[in-house]
């Protein structure tokens, strides 16, 4: 019997996963960095053309089980915003430090409430404090250099322009589940990651040196597959699925979580730890998180 209690679970339980995919793809995008610095020396744009590529293809046969919603994803615009963004970040990561080209991508909540206001859908006063106190958080915890480089300064142009799509996908993806035309996040995962193959392909060929050396037949490839599958594929469609359920601001706000884990990943797989100073920042920004996180609860 569907009493309104049992419906009432159901909603939780779905909140619950929508929840798990939003935190998963922090995880898993915190390892992107690693991979990148372990690829050091690979042209920028091979690196983008075959993450996406292998990310793809591991989704593919799971995607095609939905022909509607290959049309549909085909039809829609939104897969080029998730493609664009993994051209802007890895541009970034090559050009910046890791865990500061993070941040700045990091900023997504606050374009999203931002784009929230011009949808006409005002986010909840305490998610848009929550979103700032982590970013300020953050900016403690990752405090820049005294001196920027050209190509720094360049990274974090990319690194920016990549949290402006990232926010743009979490809110069209959540304008089309409110009217109830929503999009198959898997599906609409293979379609960015196509996209964005085939743009970094399309410019590799009018341009971008091949690699000379013979081992990048074999030496990068774990790396890339690793990168592919791990910090793409499943962050991609984790973040499709939170976009979906949860509102953007809040979707985005778990993603001010990325530096933190991009800084535990870097120091324990590189060596690169953060100052102790950068840890009253990092509180500060988990409890900005913890404010977006509690606010659709109040708000029933």
């Amino acid at each position: 019997m569907d009493s309104p209690a049992s419906a009432h679970a159901a909603r939780q339980r779905l909140d619950g996963v929508a929840l798990a995919s939003g935190l998963l793809a922090p995880v898993t995008w915190g390892m992107t960095g690693v991979f990148i610095r372990l690829l050091h020396g690979l042209p920028t744009l091979y690196i983008v053309m075959a993450r996406l590529g292998v990310a793809a293809l591991v989704l593919l046969p799971w995607a095609l089980r939905s022909r509607r919603g290959v049309a549909e994803a085909m039809r829609s615009p939104l897969a080029a915003p998730m493609g664009a963004y993994y051209l802007f970040a890895t541009e970034a990561f090559v050009r910046a430090p890791v865990v500061e080209v993070t941040l700045l991508v990091s900023s997504a909540p606050v374009v999203a409430v931002g784009l929230d206001a011009i949808r006409g859908a005002r986010p909840l006063r305490q998610q848009v404090i929550g979103a700032v106190v982590a970013v300020l958080g953050l900016i403690l915890f990752l405090r820049p250099g005294s001196r920027i480089t050209h190509d720094q300064a360049l990274g974090y142009a990319f690194a920016l322009c990549a949290a402006v799509a990232s926010a743009a996908y979490a809110v069209g993806l959540r304008a089309r589940a409110q009217a109830r035309r929503p999009l198959d996040p898997l599906v609409l995962t293979v379609m960015a990651c196509v996209l964005g193959a085939l743009a970094s392909g399309l410019l590799v060929a009018f341009g971008a040196p091949m690699p000379a050396t013979p081992g990048f037949a074999a030496s990068p490839w774990p790396y890339l597959a690793l990168l592919g599958c791990i910090s793409t594929a499943v962050p991609t469609l984790a973040f499709g699925l939170a976009s979906a359920r949860l509102p953007a601001v809040l979707t985005t706000s778990l993603g001010l979580l990325t530096p933190l884990f991009a800084a535990l990943f870097a120091g324990v797989l590189l060596r690169e730890w953060p100052a102790p100073a950068a840890i009253p920042g990092a509180l500060v920004a988990i409890a900005g998180v913890v404010l977006v996180l509690r606010a659709p609860a109040r708000a029933g």
